[in-house]
């Protein structure tokens, strides 16, 4: 399922609207390219193209393709990956032209990489299936796909082309794995909510902590839980929810917190639905912890990302405590303005790191469970 991914090279295409600056299109792949080095490649280069529409057939203009033929030859390029969601069509167009001149280049899109990446990193059944069933949806219209230009170039004006039938039976095939992987995982996904349903009825209380990747989700749950939970600088390193207990002084009772996958832009809807079941610890929580990285430029934006994507999840009304960490990594942090602006979402400033703000996080938890 996932790539052998050691030492990979790596070449970035990314297709931009004429109204984009240059700096917007770097700064949008450098996320990519800390996808890639989340994923363990080495990105060599990379190769933008603006335009106004994309390419009818091959994302990306012939010109376009022809250079990034010449890089993936000379730079001794494994993998291309392009920053967008590219129809199974294009990739076949493009690898087709790219691969006279390097038979064994593999073309991903983002979700190819992304799903690469979680296959890397999960660890439960329940995690590895959801991501097998997530493959099998992406891949099976490129399949398909194969399958219909096979049938063209084998098949006759009102003949049964050999590719169509291949279609057939790999559609069949397709649907019956799909079938007994969904099976599978439901079984999971009813053990879960049993447990859910026994913390309930016990009255147990519940935490969520969710953000942005890389805003210190991970680094925030070991300090409350006192836990030894690898931290990673990498995007997506927190795959499983991970759940622990803190006692709550005031209530003299503990909570259950756990820790989720970082989100980020562009992230699939059809992705986000193949952790719905994993992500039932933050859709079923008391209360979210959004934690969010004060010392990012981007972090209005990416505050808005997690917004959209825990709207997309139906959590949005969910009582939501704003955690602005790594406070220590910037001098002039505009506290008063992040006050006013995120008032309702009752802002906390910490720093895991140097440990400051954590005690004051326990006394607002305090208080929210008292109104719940």
């Amino acid at each position: 399922m996932n790539e052998t991914n050691s030492l990979k090279k790596f070449l970035l295409v990314g297709a931009f609207p004429d109204n984009i600056t240059d700096d917007y299109a770097l700064k949008d792949l450098k996320e990519l390219k800390s996808l890639v080095e989340a994923f363990g490649g080495k990105v060599v280069d990379l190769i933008t193209q603006k335009r106004e529409i994309h390419d009818k057939g091959m994302y990306i203009g012939k010109g376009k393709i022809d250079e990034t033929a010449e890089v993936v030859v000379e730079k001794m390029i494994d993998i291309i990956v392009f920053n967008d969601i590219v129809k199974p069509g294009e990739i076949f167009e493009i690898k087709k032209i790219i691969a006279k001149k390097h038979p064994t280049i593999k073309i991903w899109d983002r979700v190819d990489l992304i799903l690469n990446i979680f296959s890397k990193n999960a660890k439960t059944a329940e995690a590895k299936l959801q991501i097998e069933l997530a493959f099998m949806r992406h891949m099976g219209p490129r399949v398909f796909g194969m399958g219909m230009i096979m049938s063209r170039q084998a098949g006759g004006i009102g003949t049964r082309g050999i590719g169509e039938t291949n279609t057939e039976l790999m559609k069949r095939h397709w649907r019956d794995q799909m079938k007994t992987v969904k099976e599978r995982l439901i079984k999971l996904m009813d053990e879960r909510n049993k447990q859910l349903d026994r913390r309930r009825k016990i009255g147990l209380k519940t935490i969520s902590i969710i953000g942005y990747t890389n805003a210190g989700k991970t680094s925030l749950f070991n300090r409350l839980v006192r836990k030894k939970k690898l931290v990673e600088n990498a995007l997506f390193s927190t795959l499983d929810s991970t759940v622990g207990k803190i006692y709550l002084e005031n209530l003299q009772k503990e909570v259950i917190i756990s820790d989720t996958i970082g989100f980020i832009k562009n992230l699939p809807p059809k992705l986000i639905d193949a952790f719905k079941s994993t992500l039932s610890e933050s859709i079923h929580a008391d209360i979210l912890l959004h934690v969010i990285d004060a010392s990012d430029e981007d972090m209005h934006k990416k505050i808005a990302i997690v917004e959209e994507i825990i709207r997309d999840l139906g959590i949005s009304e969910t009582k939501k405590i704003y955690i602005f960490n790594k406070i220590d990594a910037k001098e002039a942090i505009n506290k008063e303005g992040i006050q006013i602006l995120y008032d309702k979402f009752s802002p906390q400033f910490i720093s895991v790191k140097k440990d400051e703000g954590i005690q004051e996080l326990f006394e607002i938890l305090n208080k929210k469970f008292k109104s719940i």
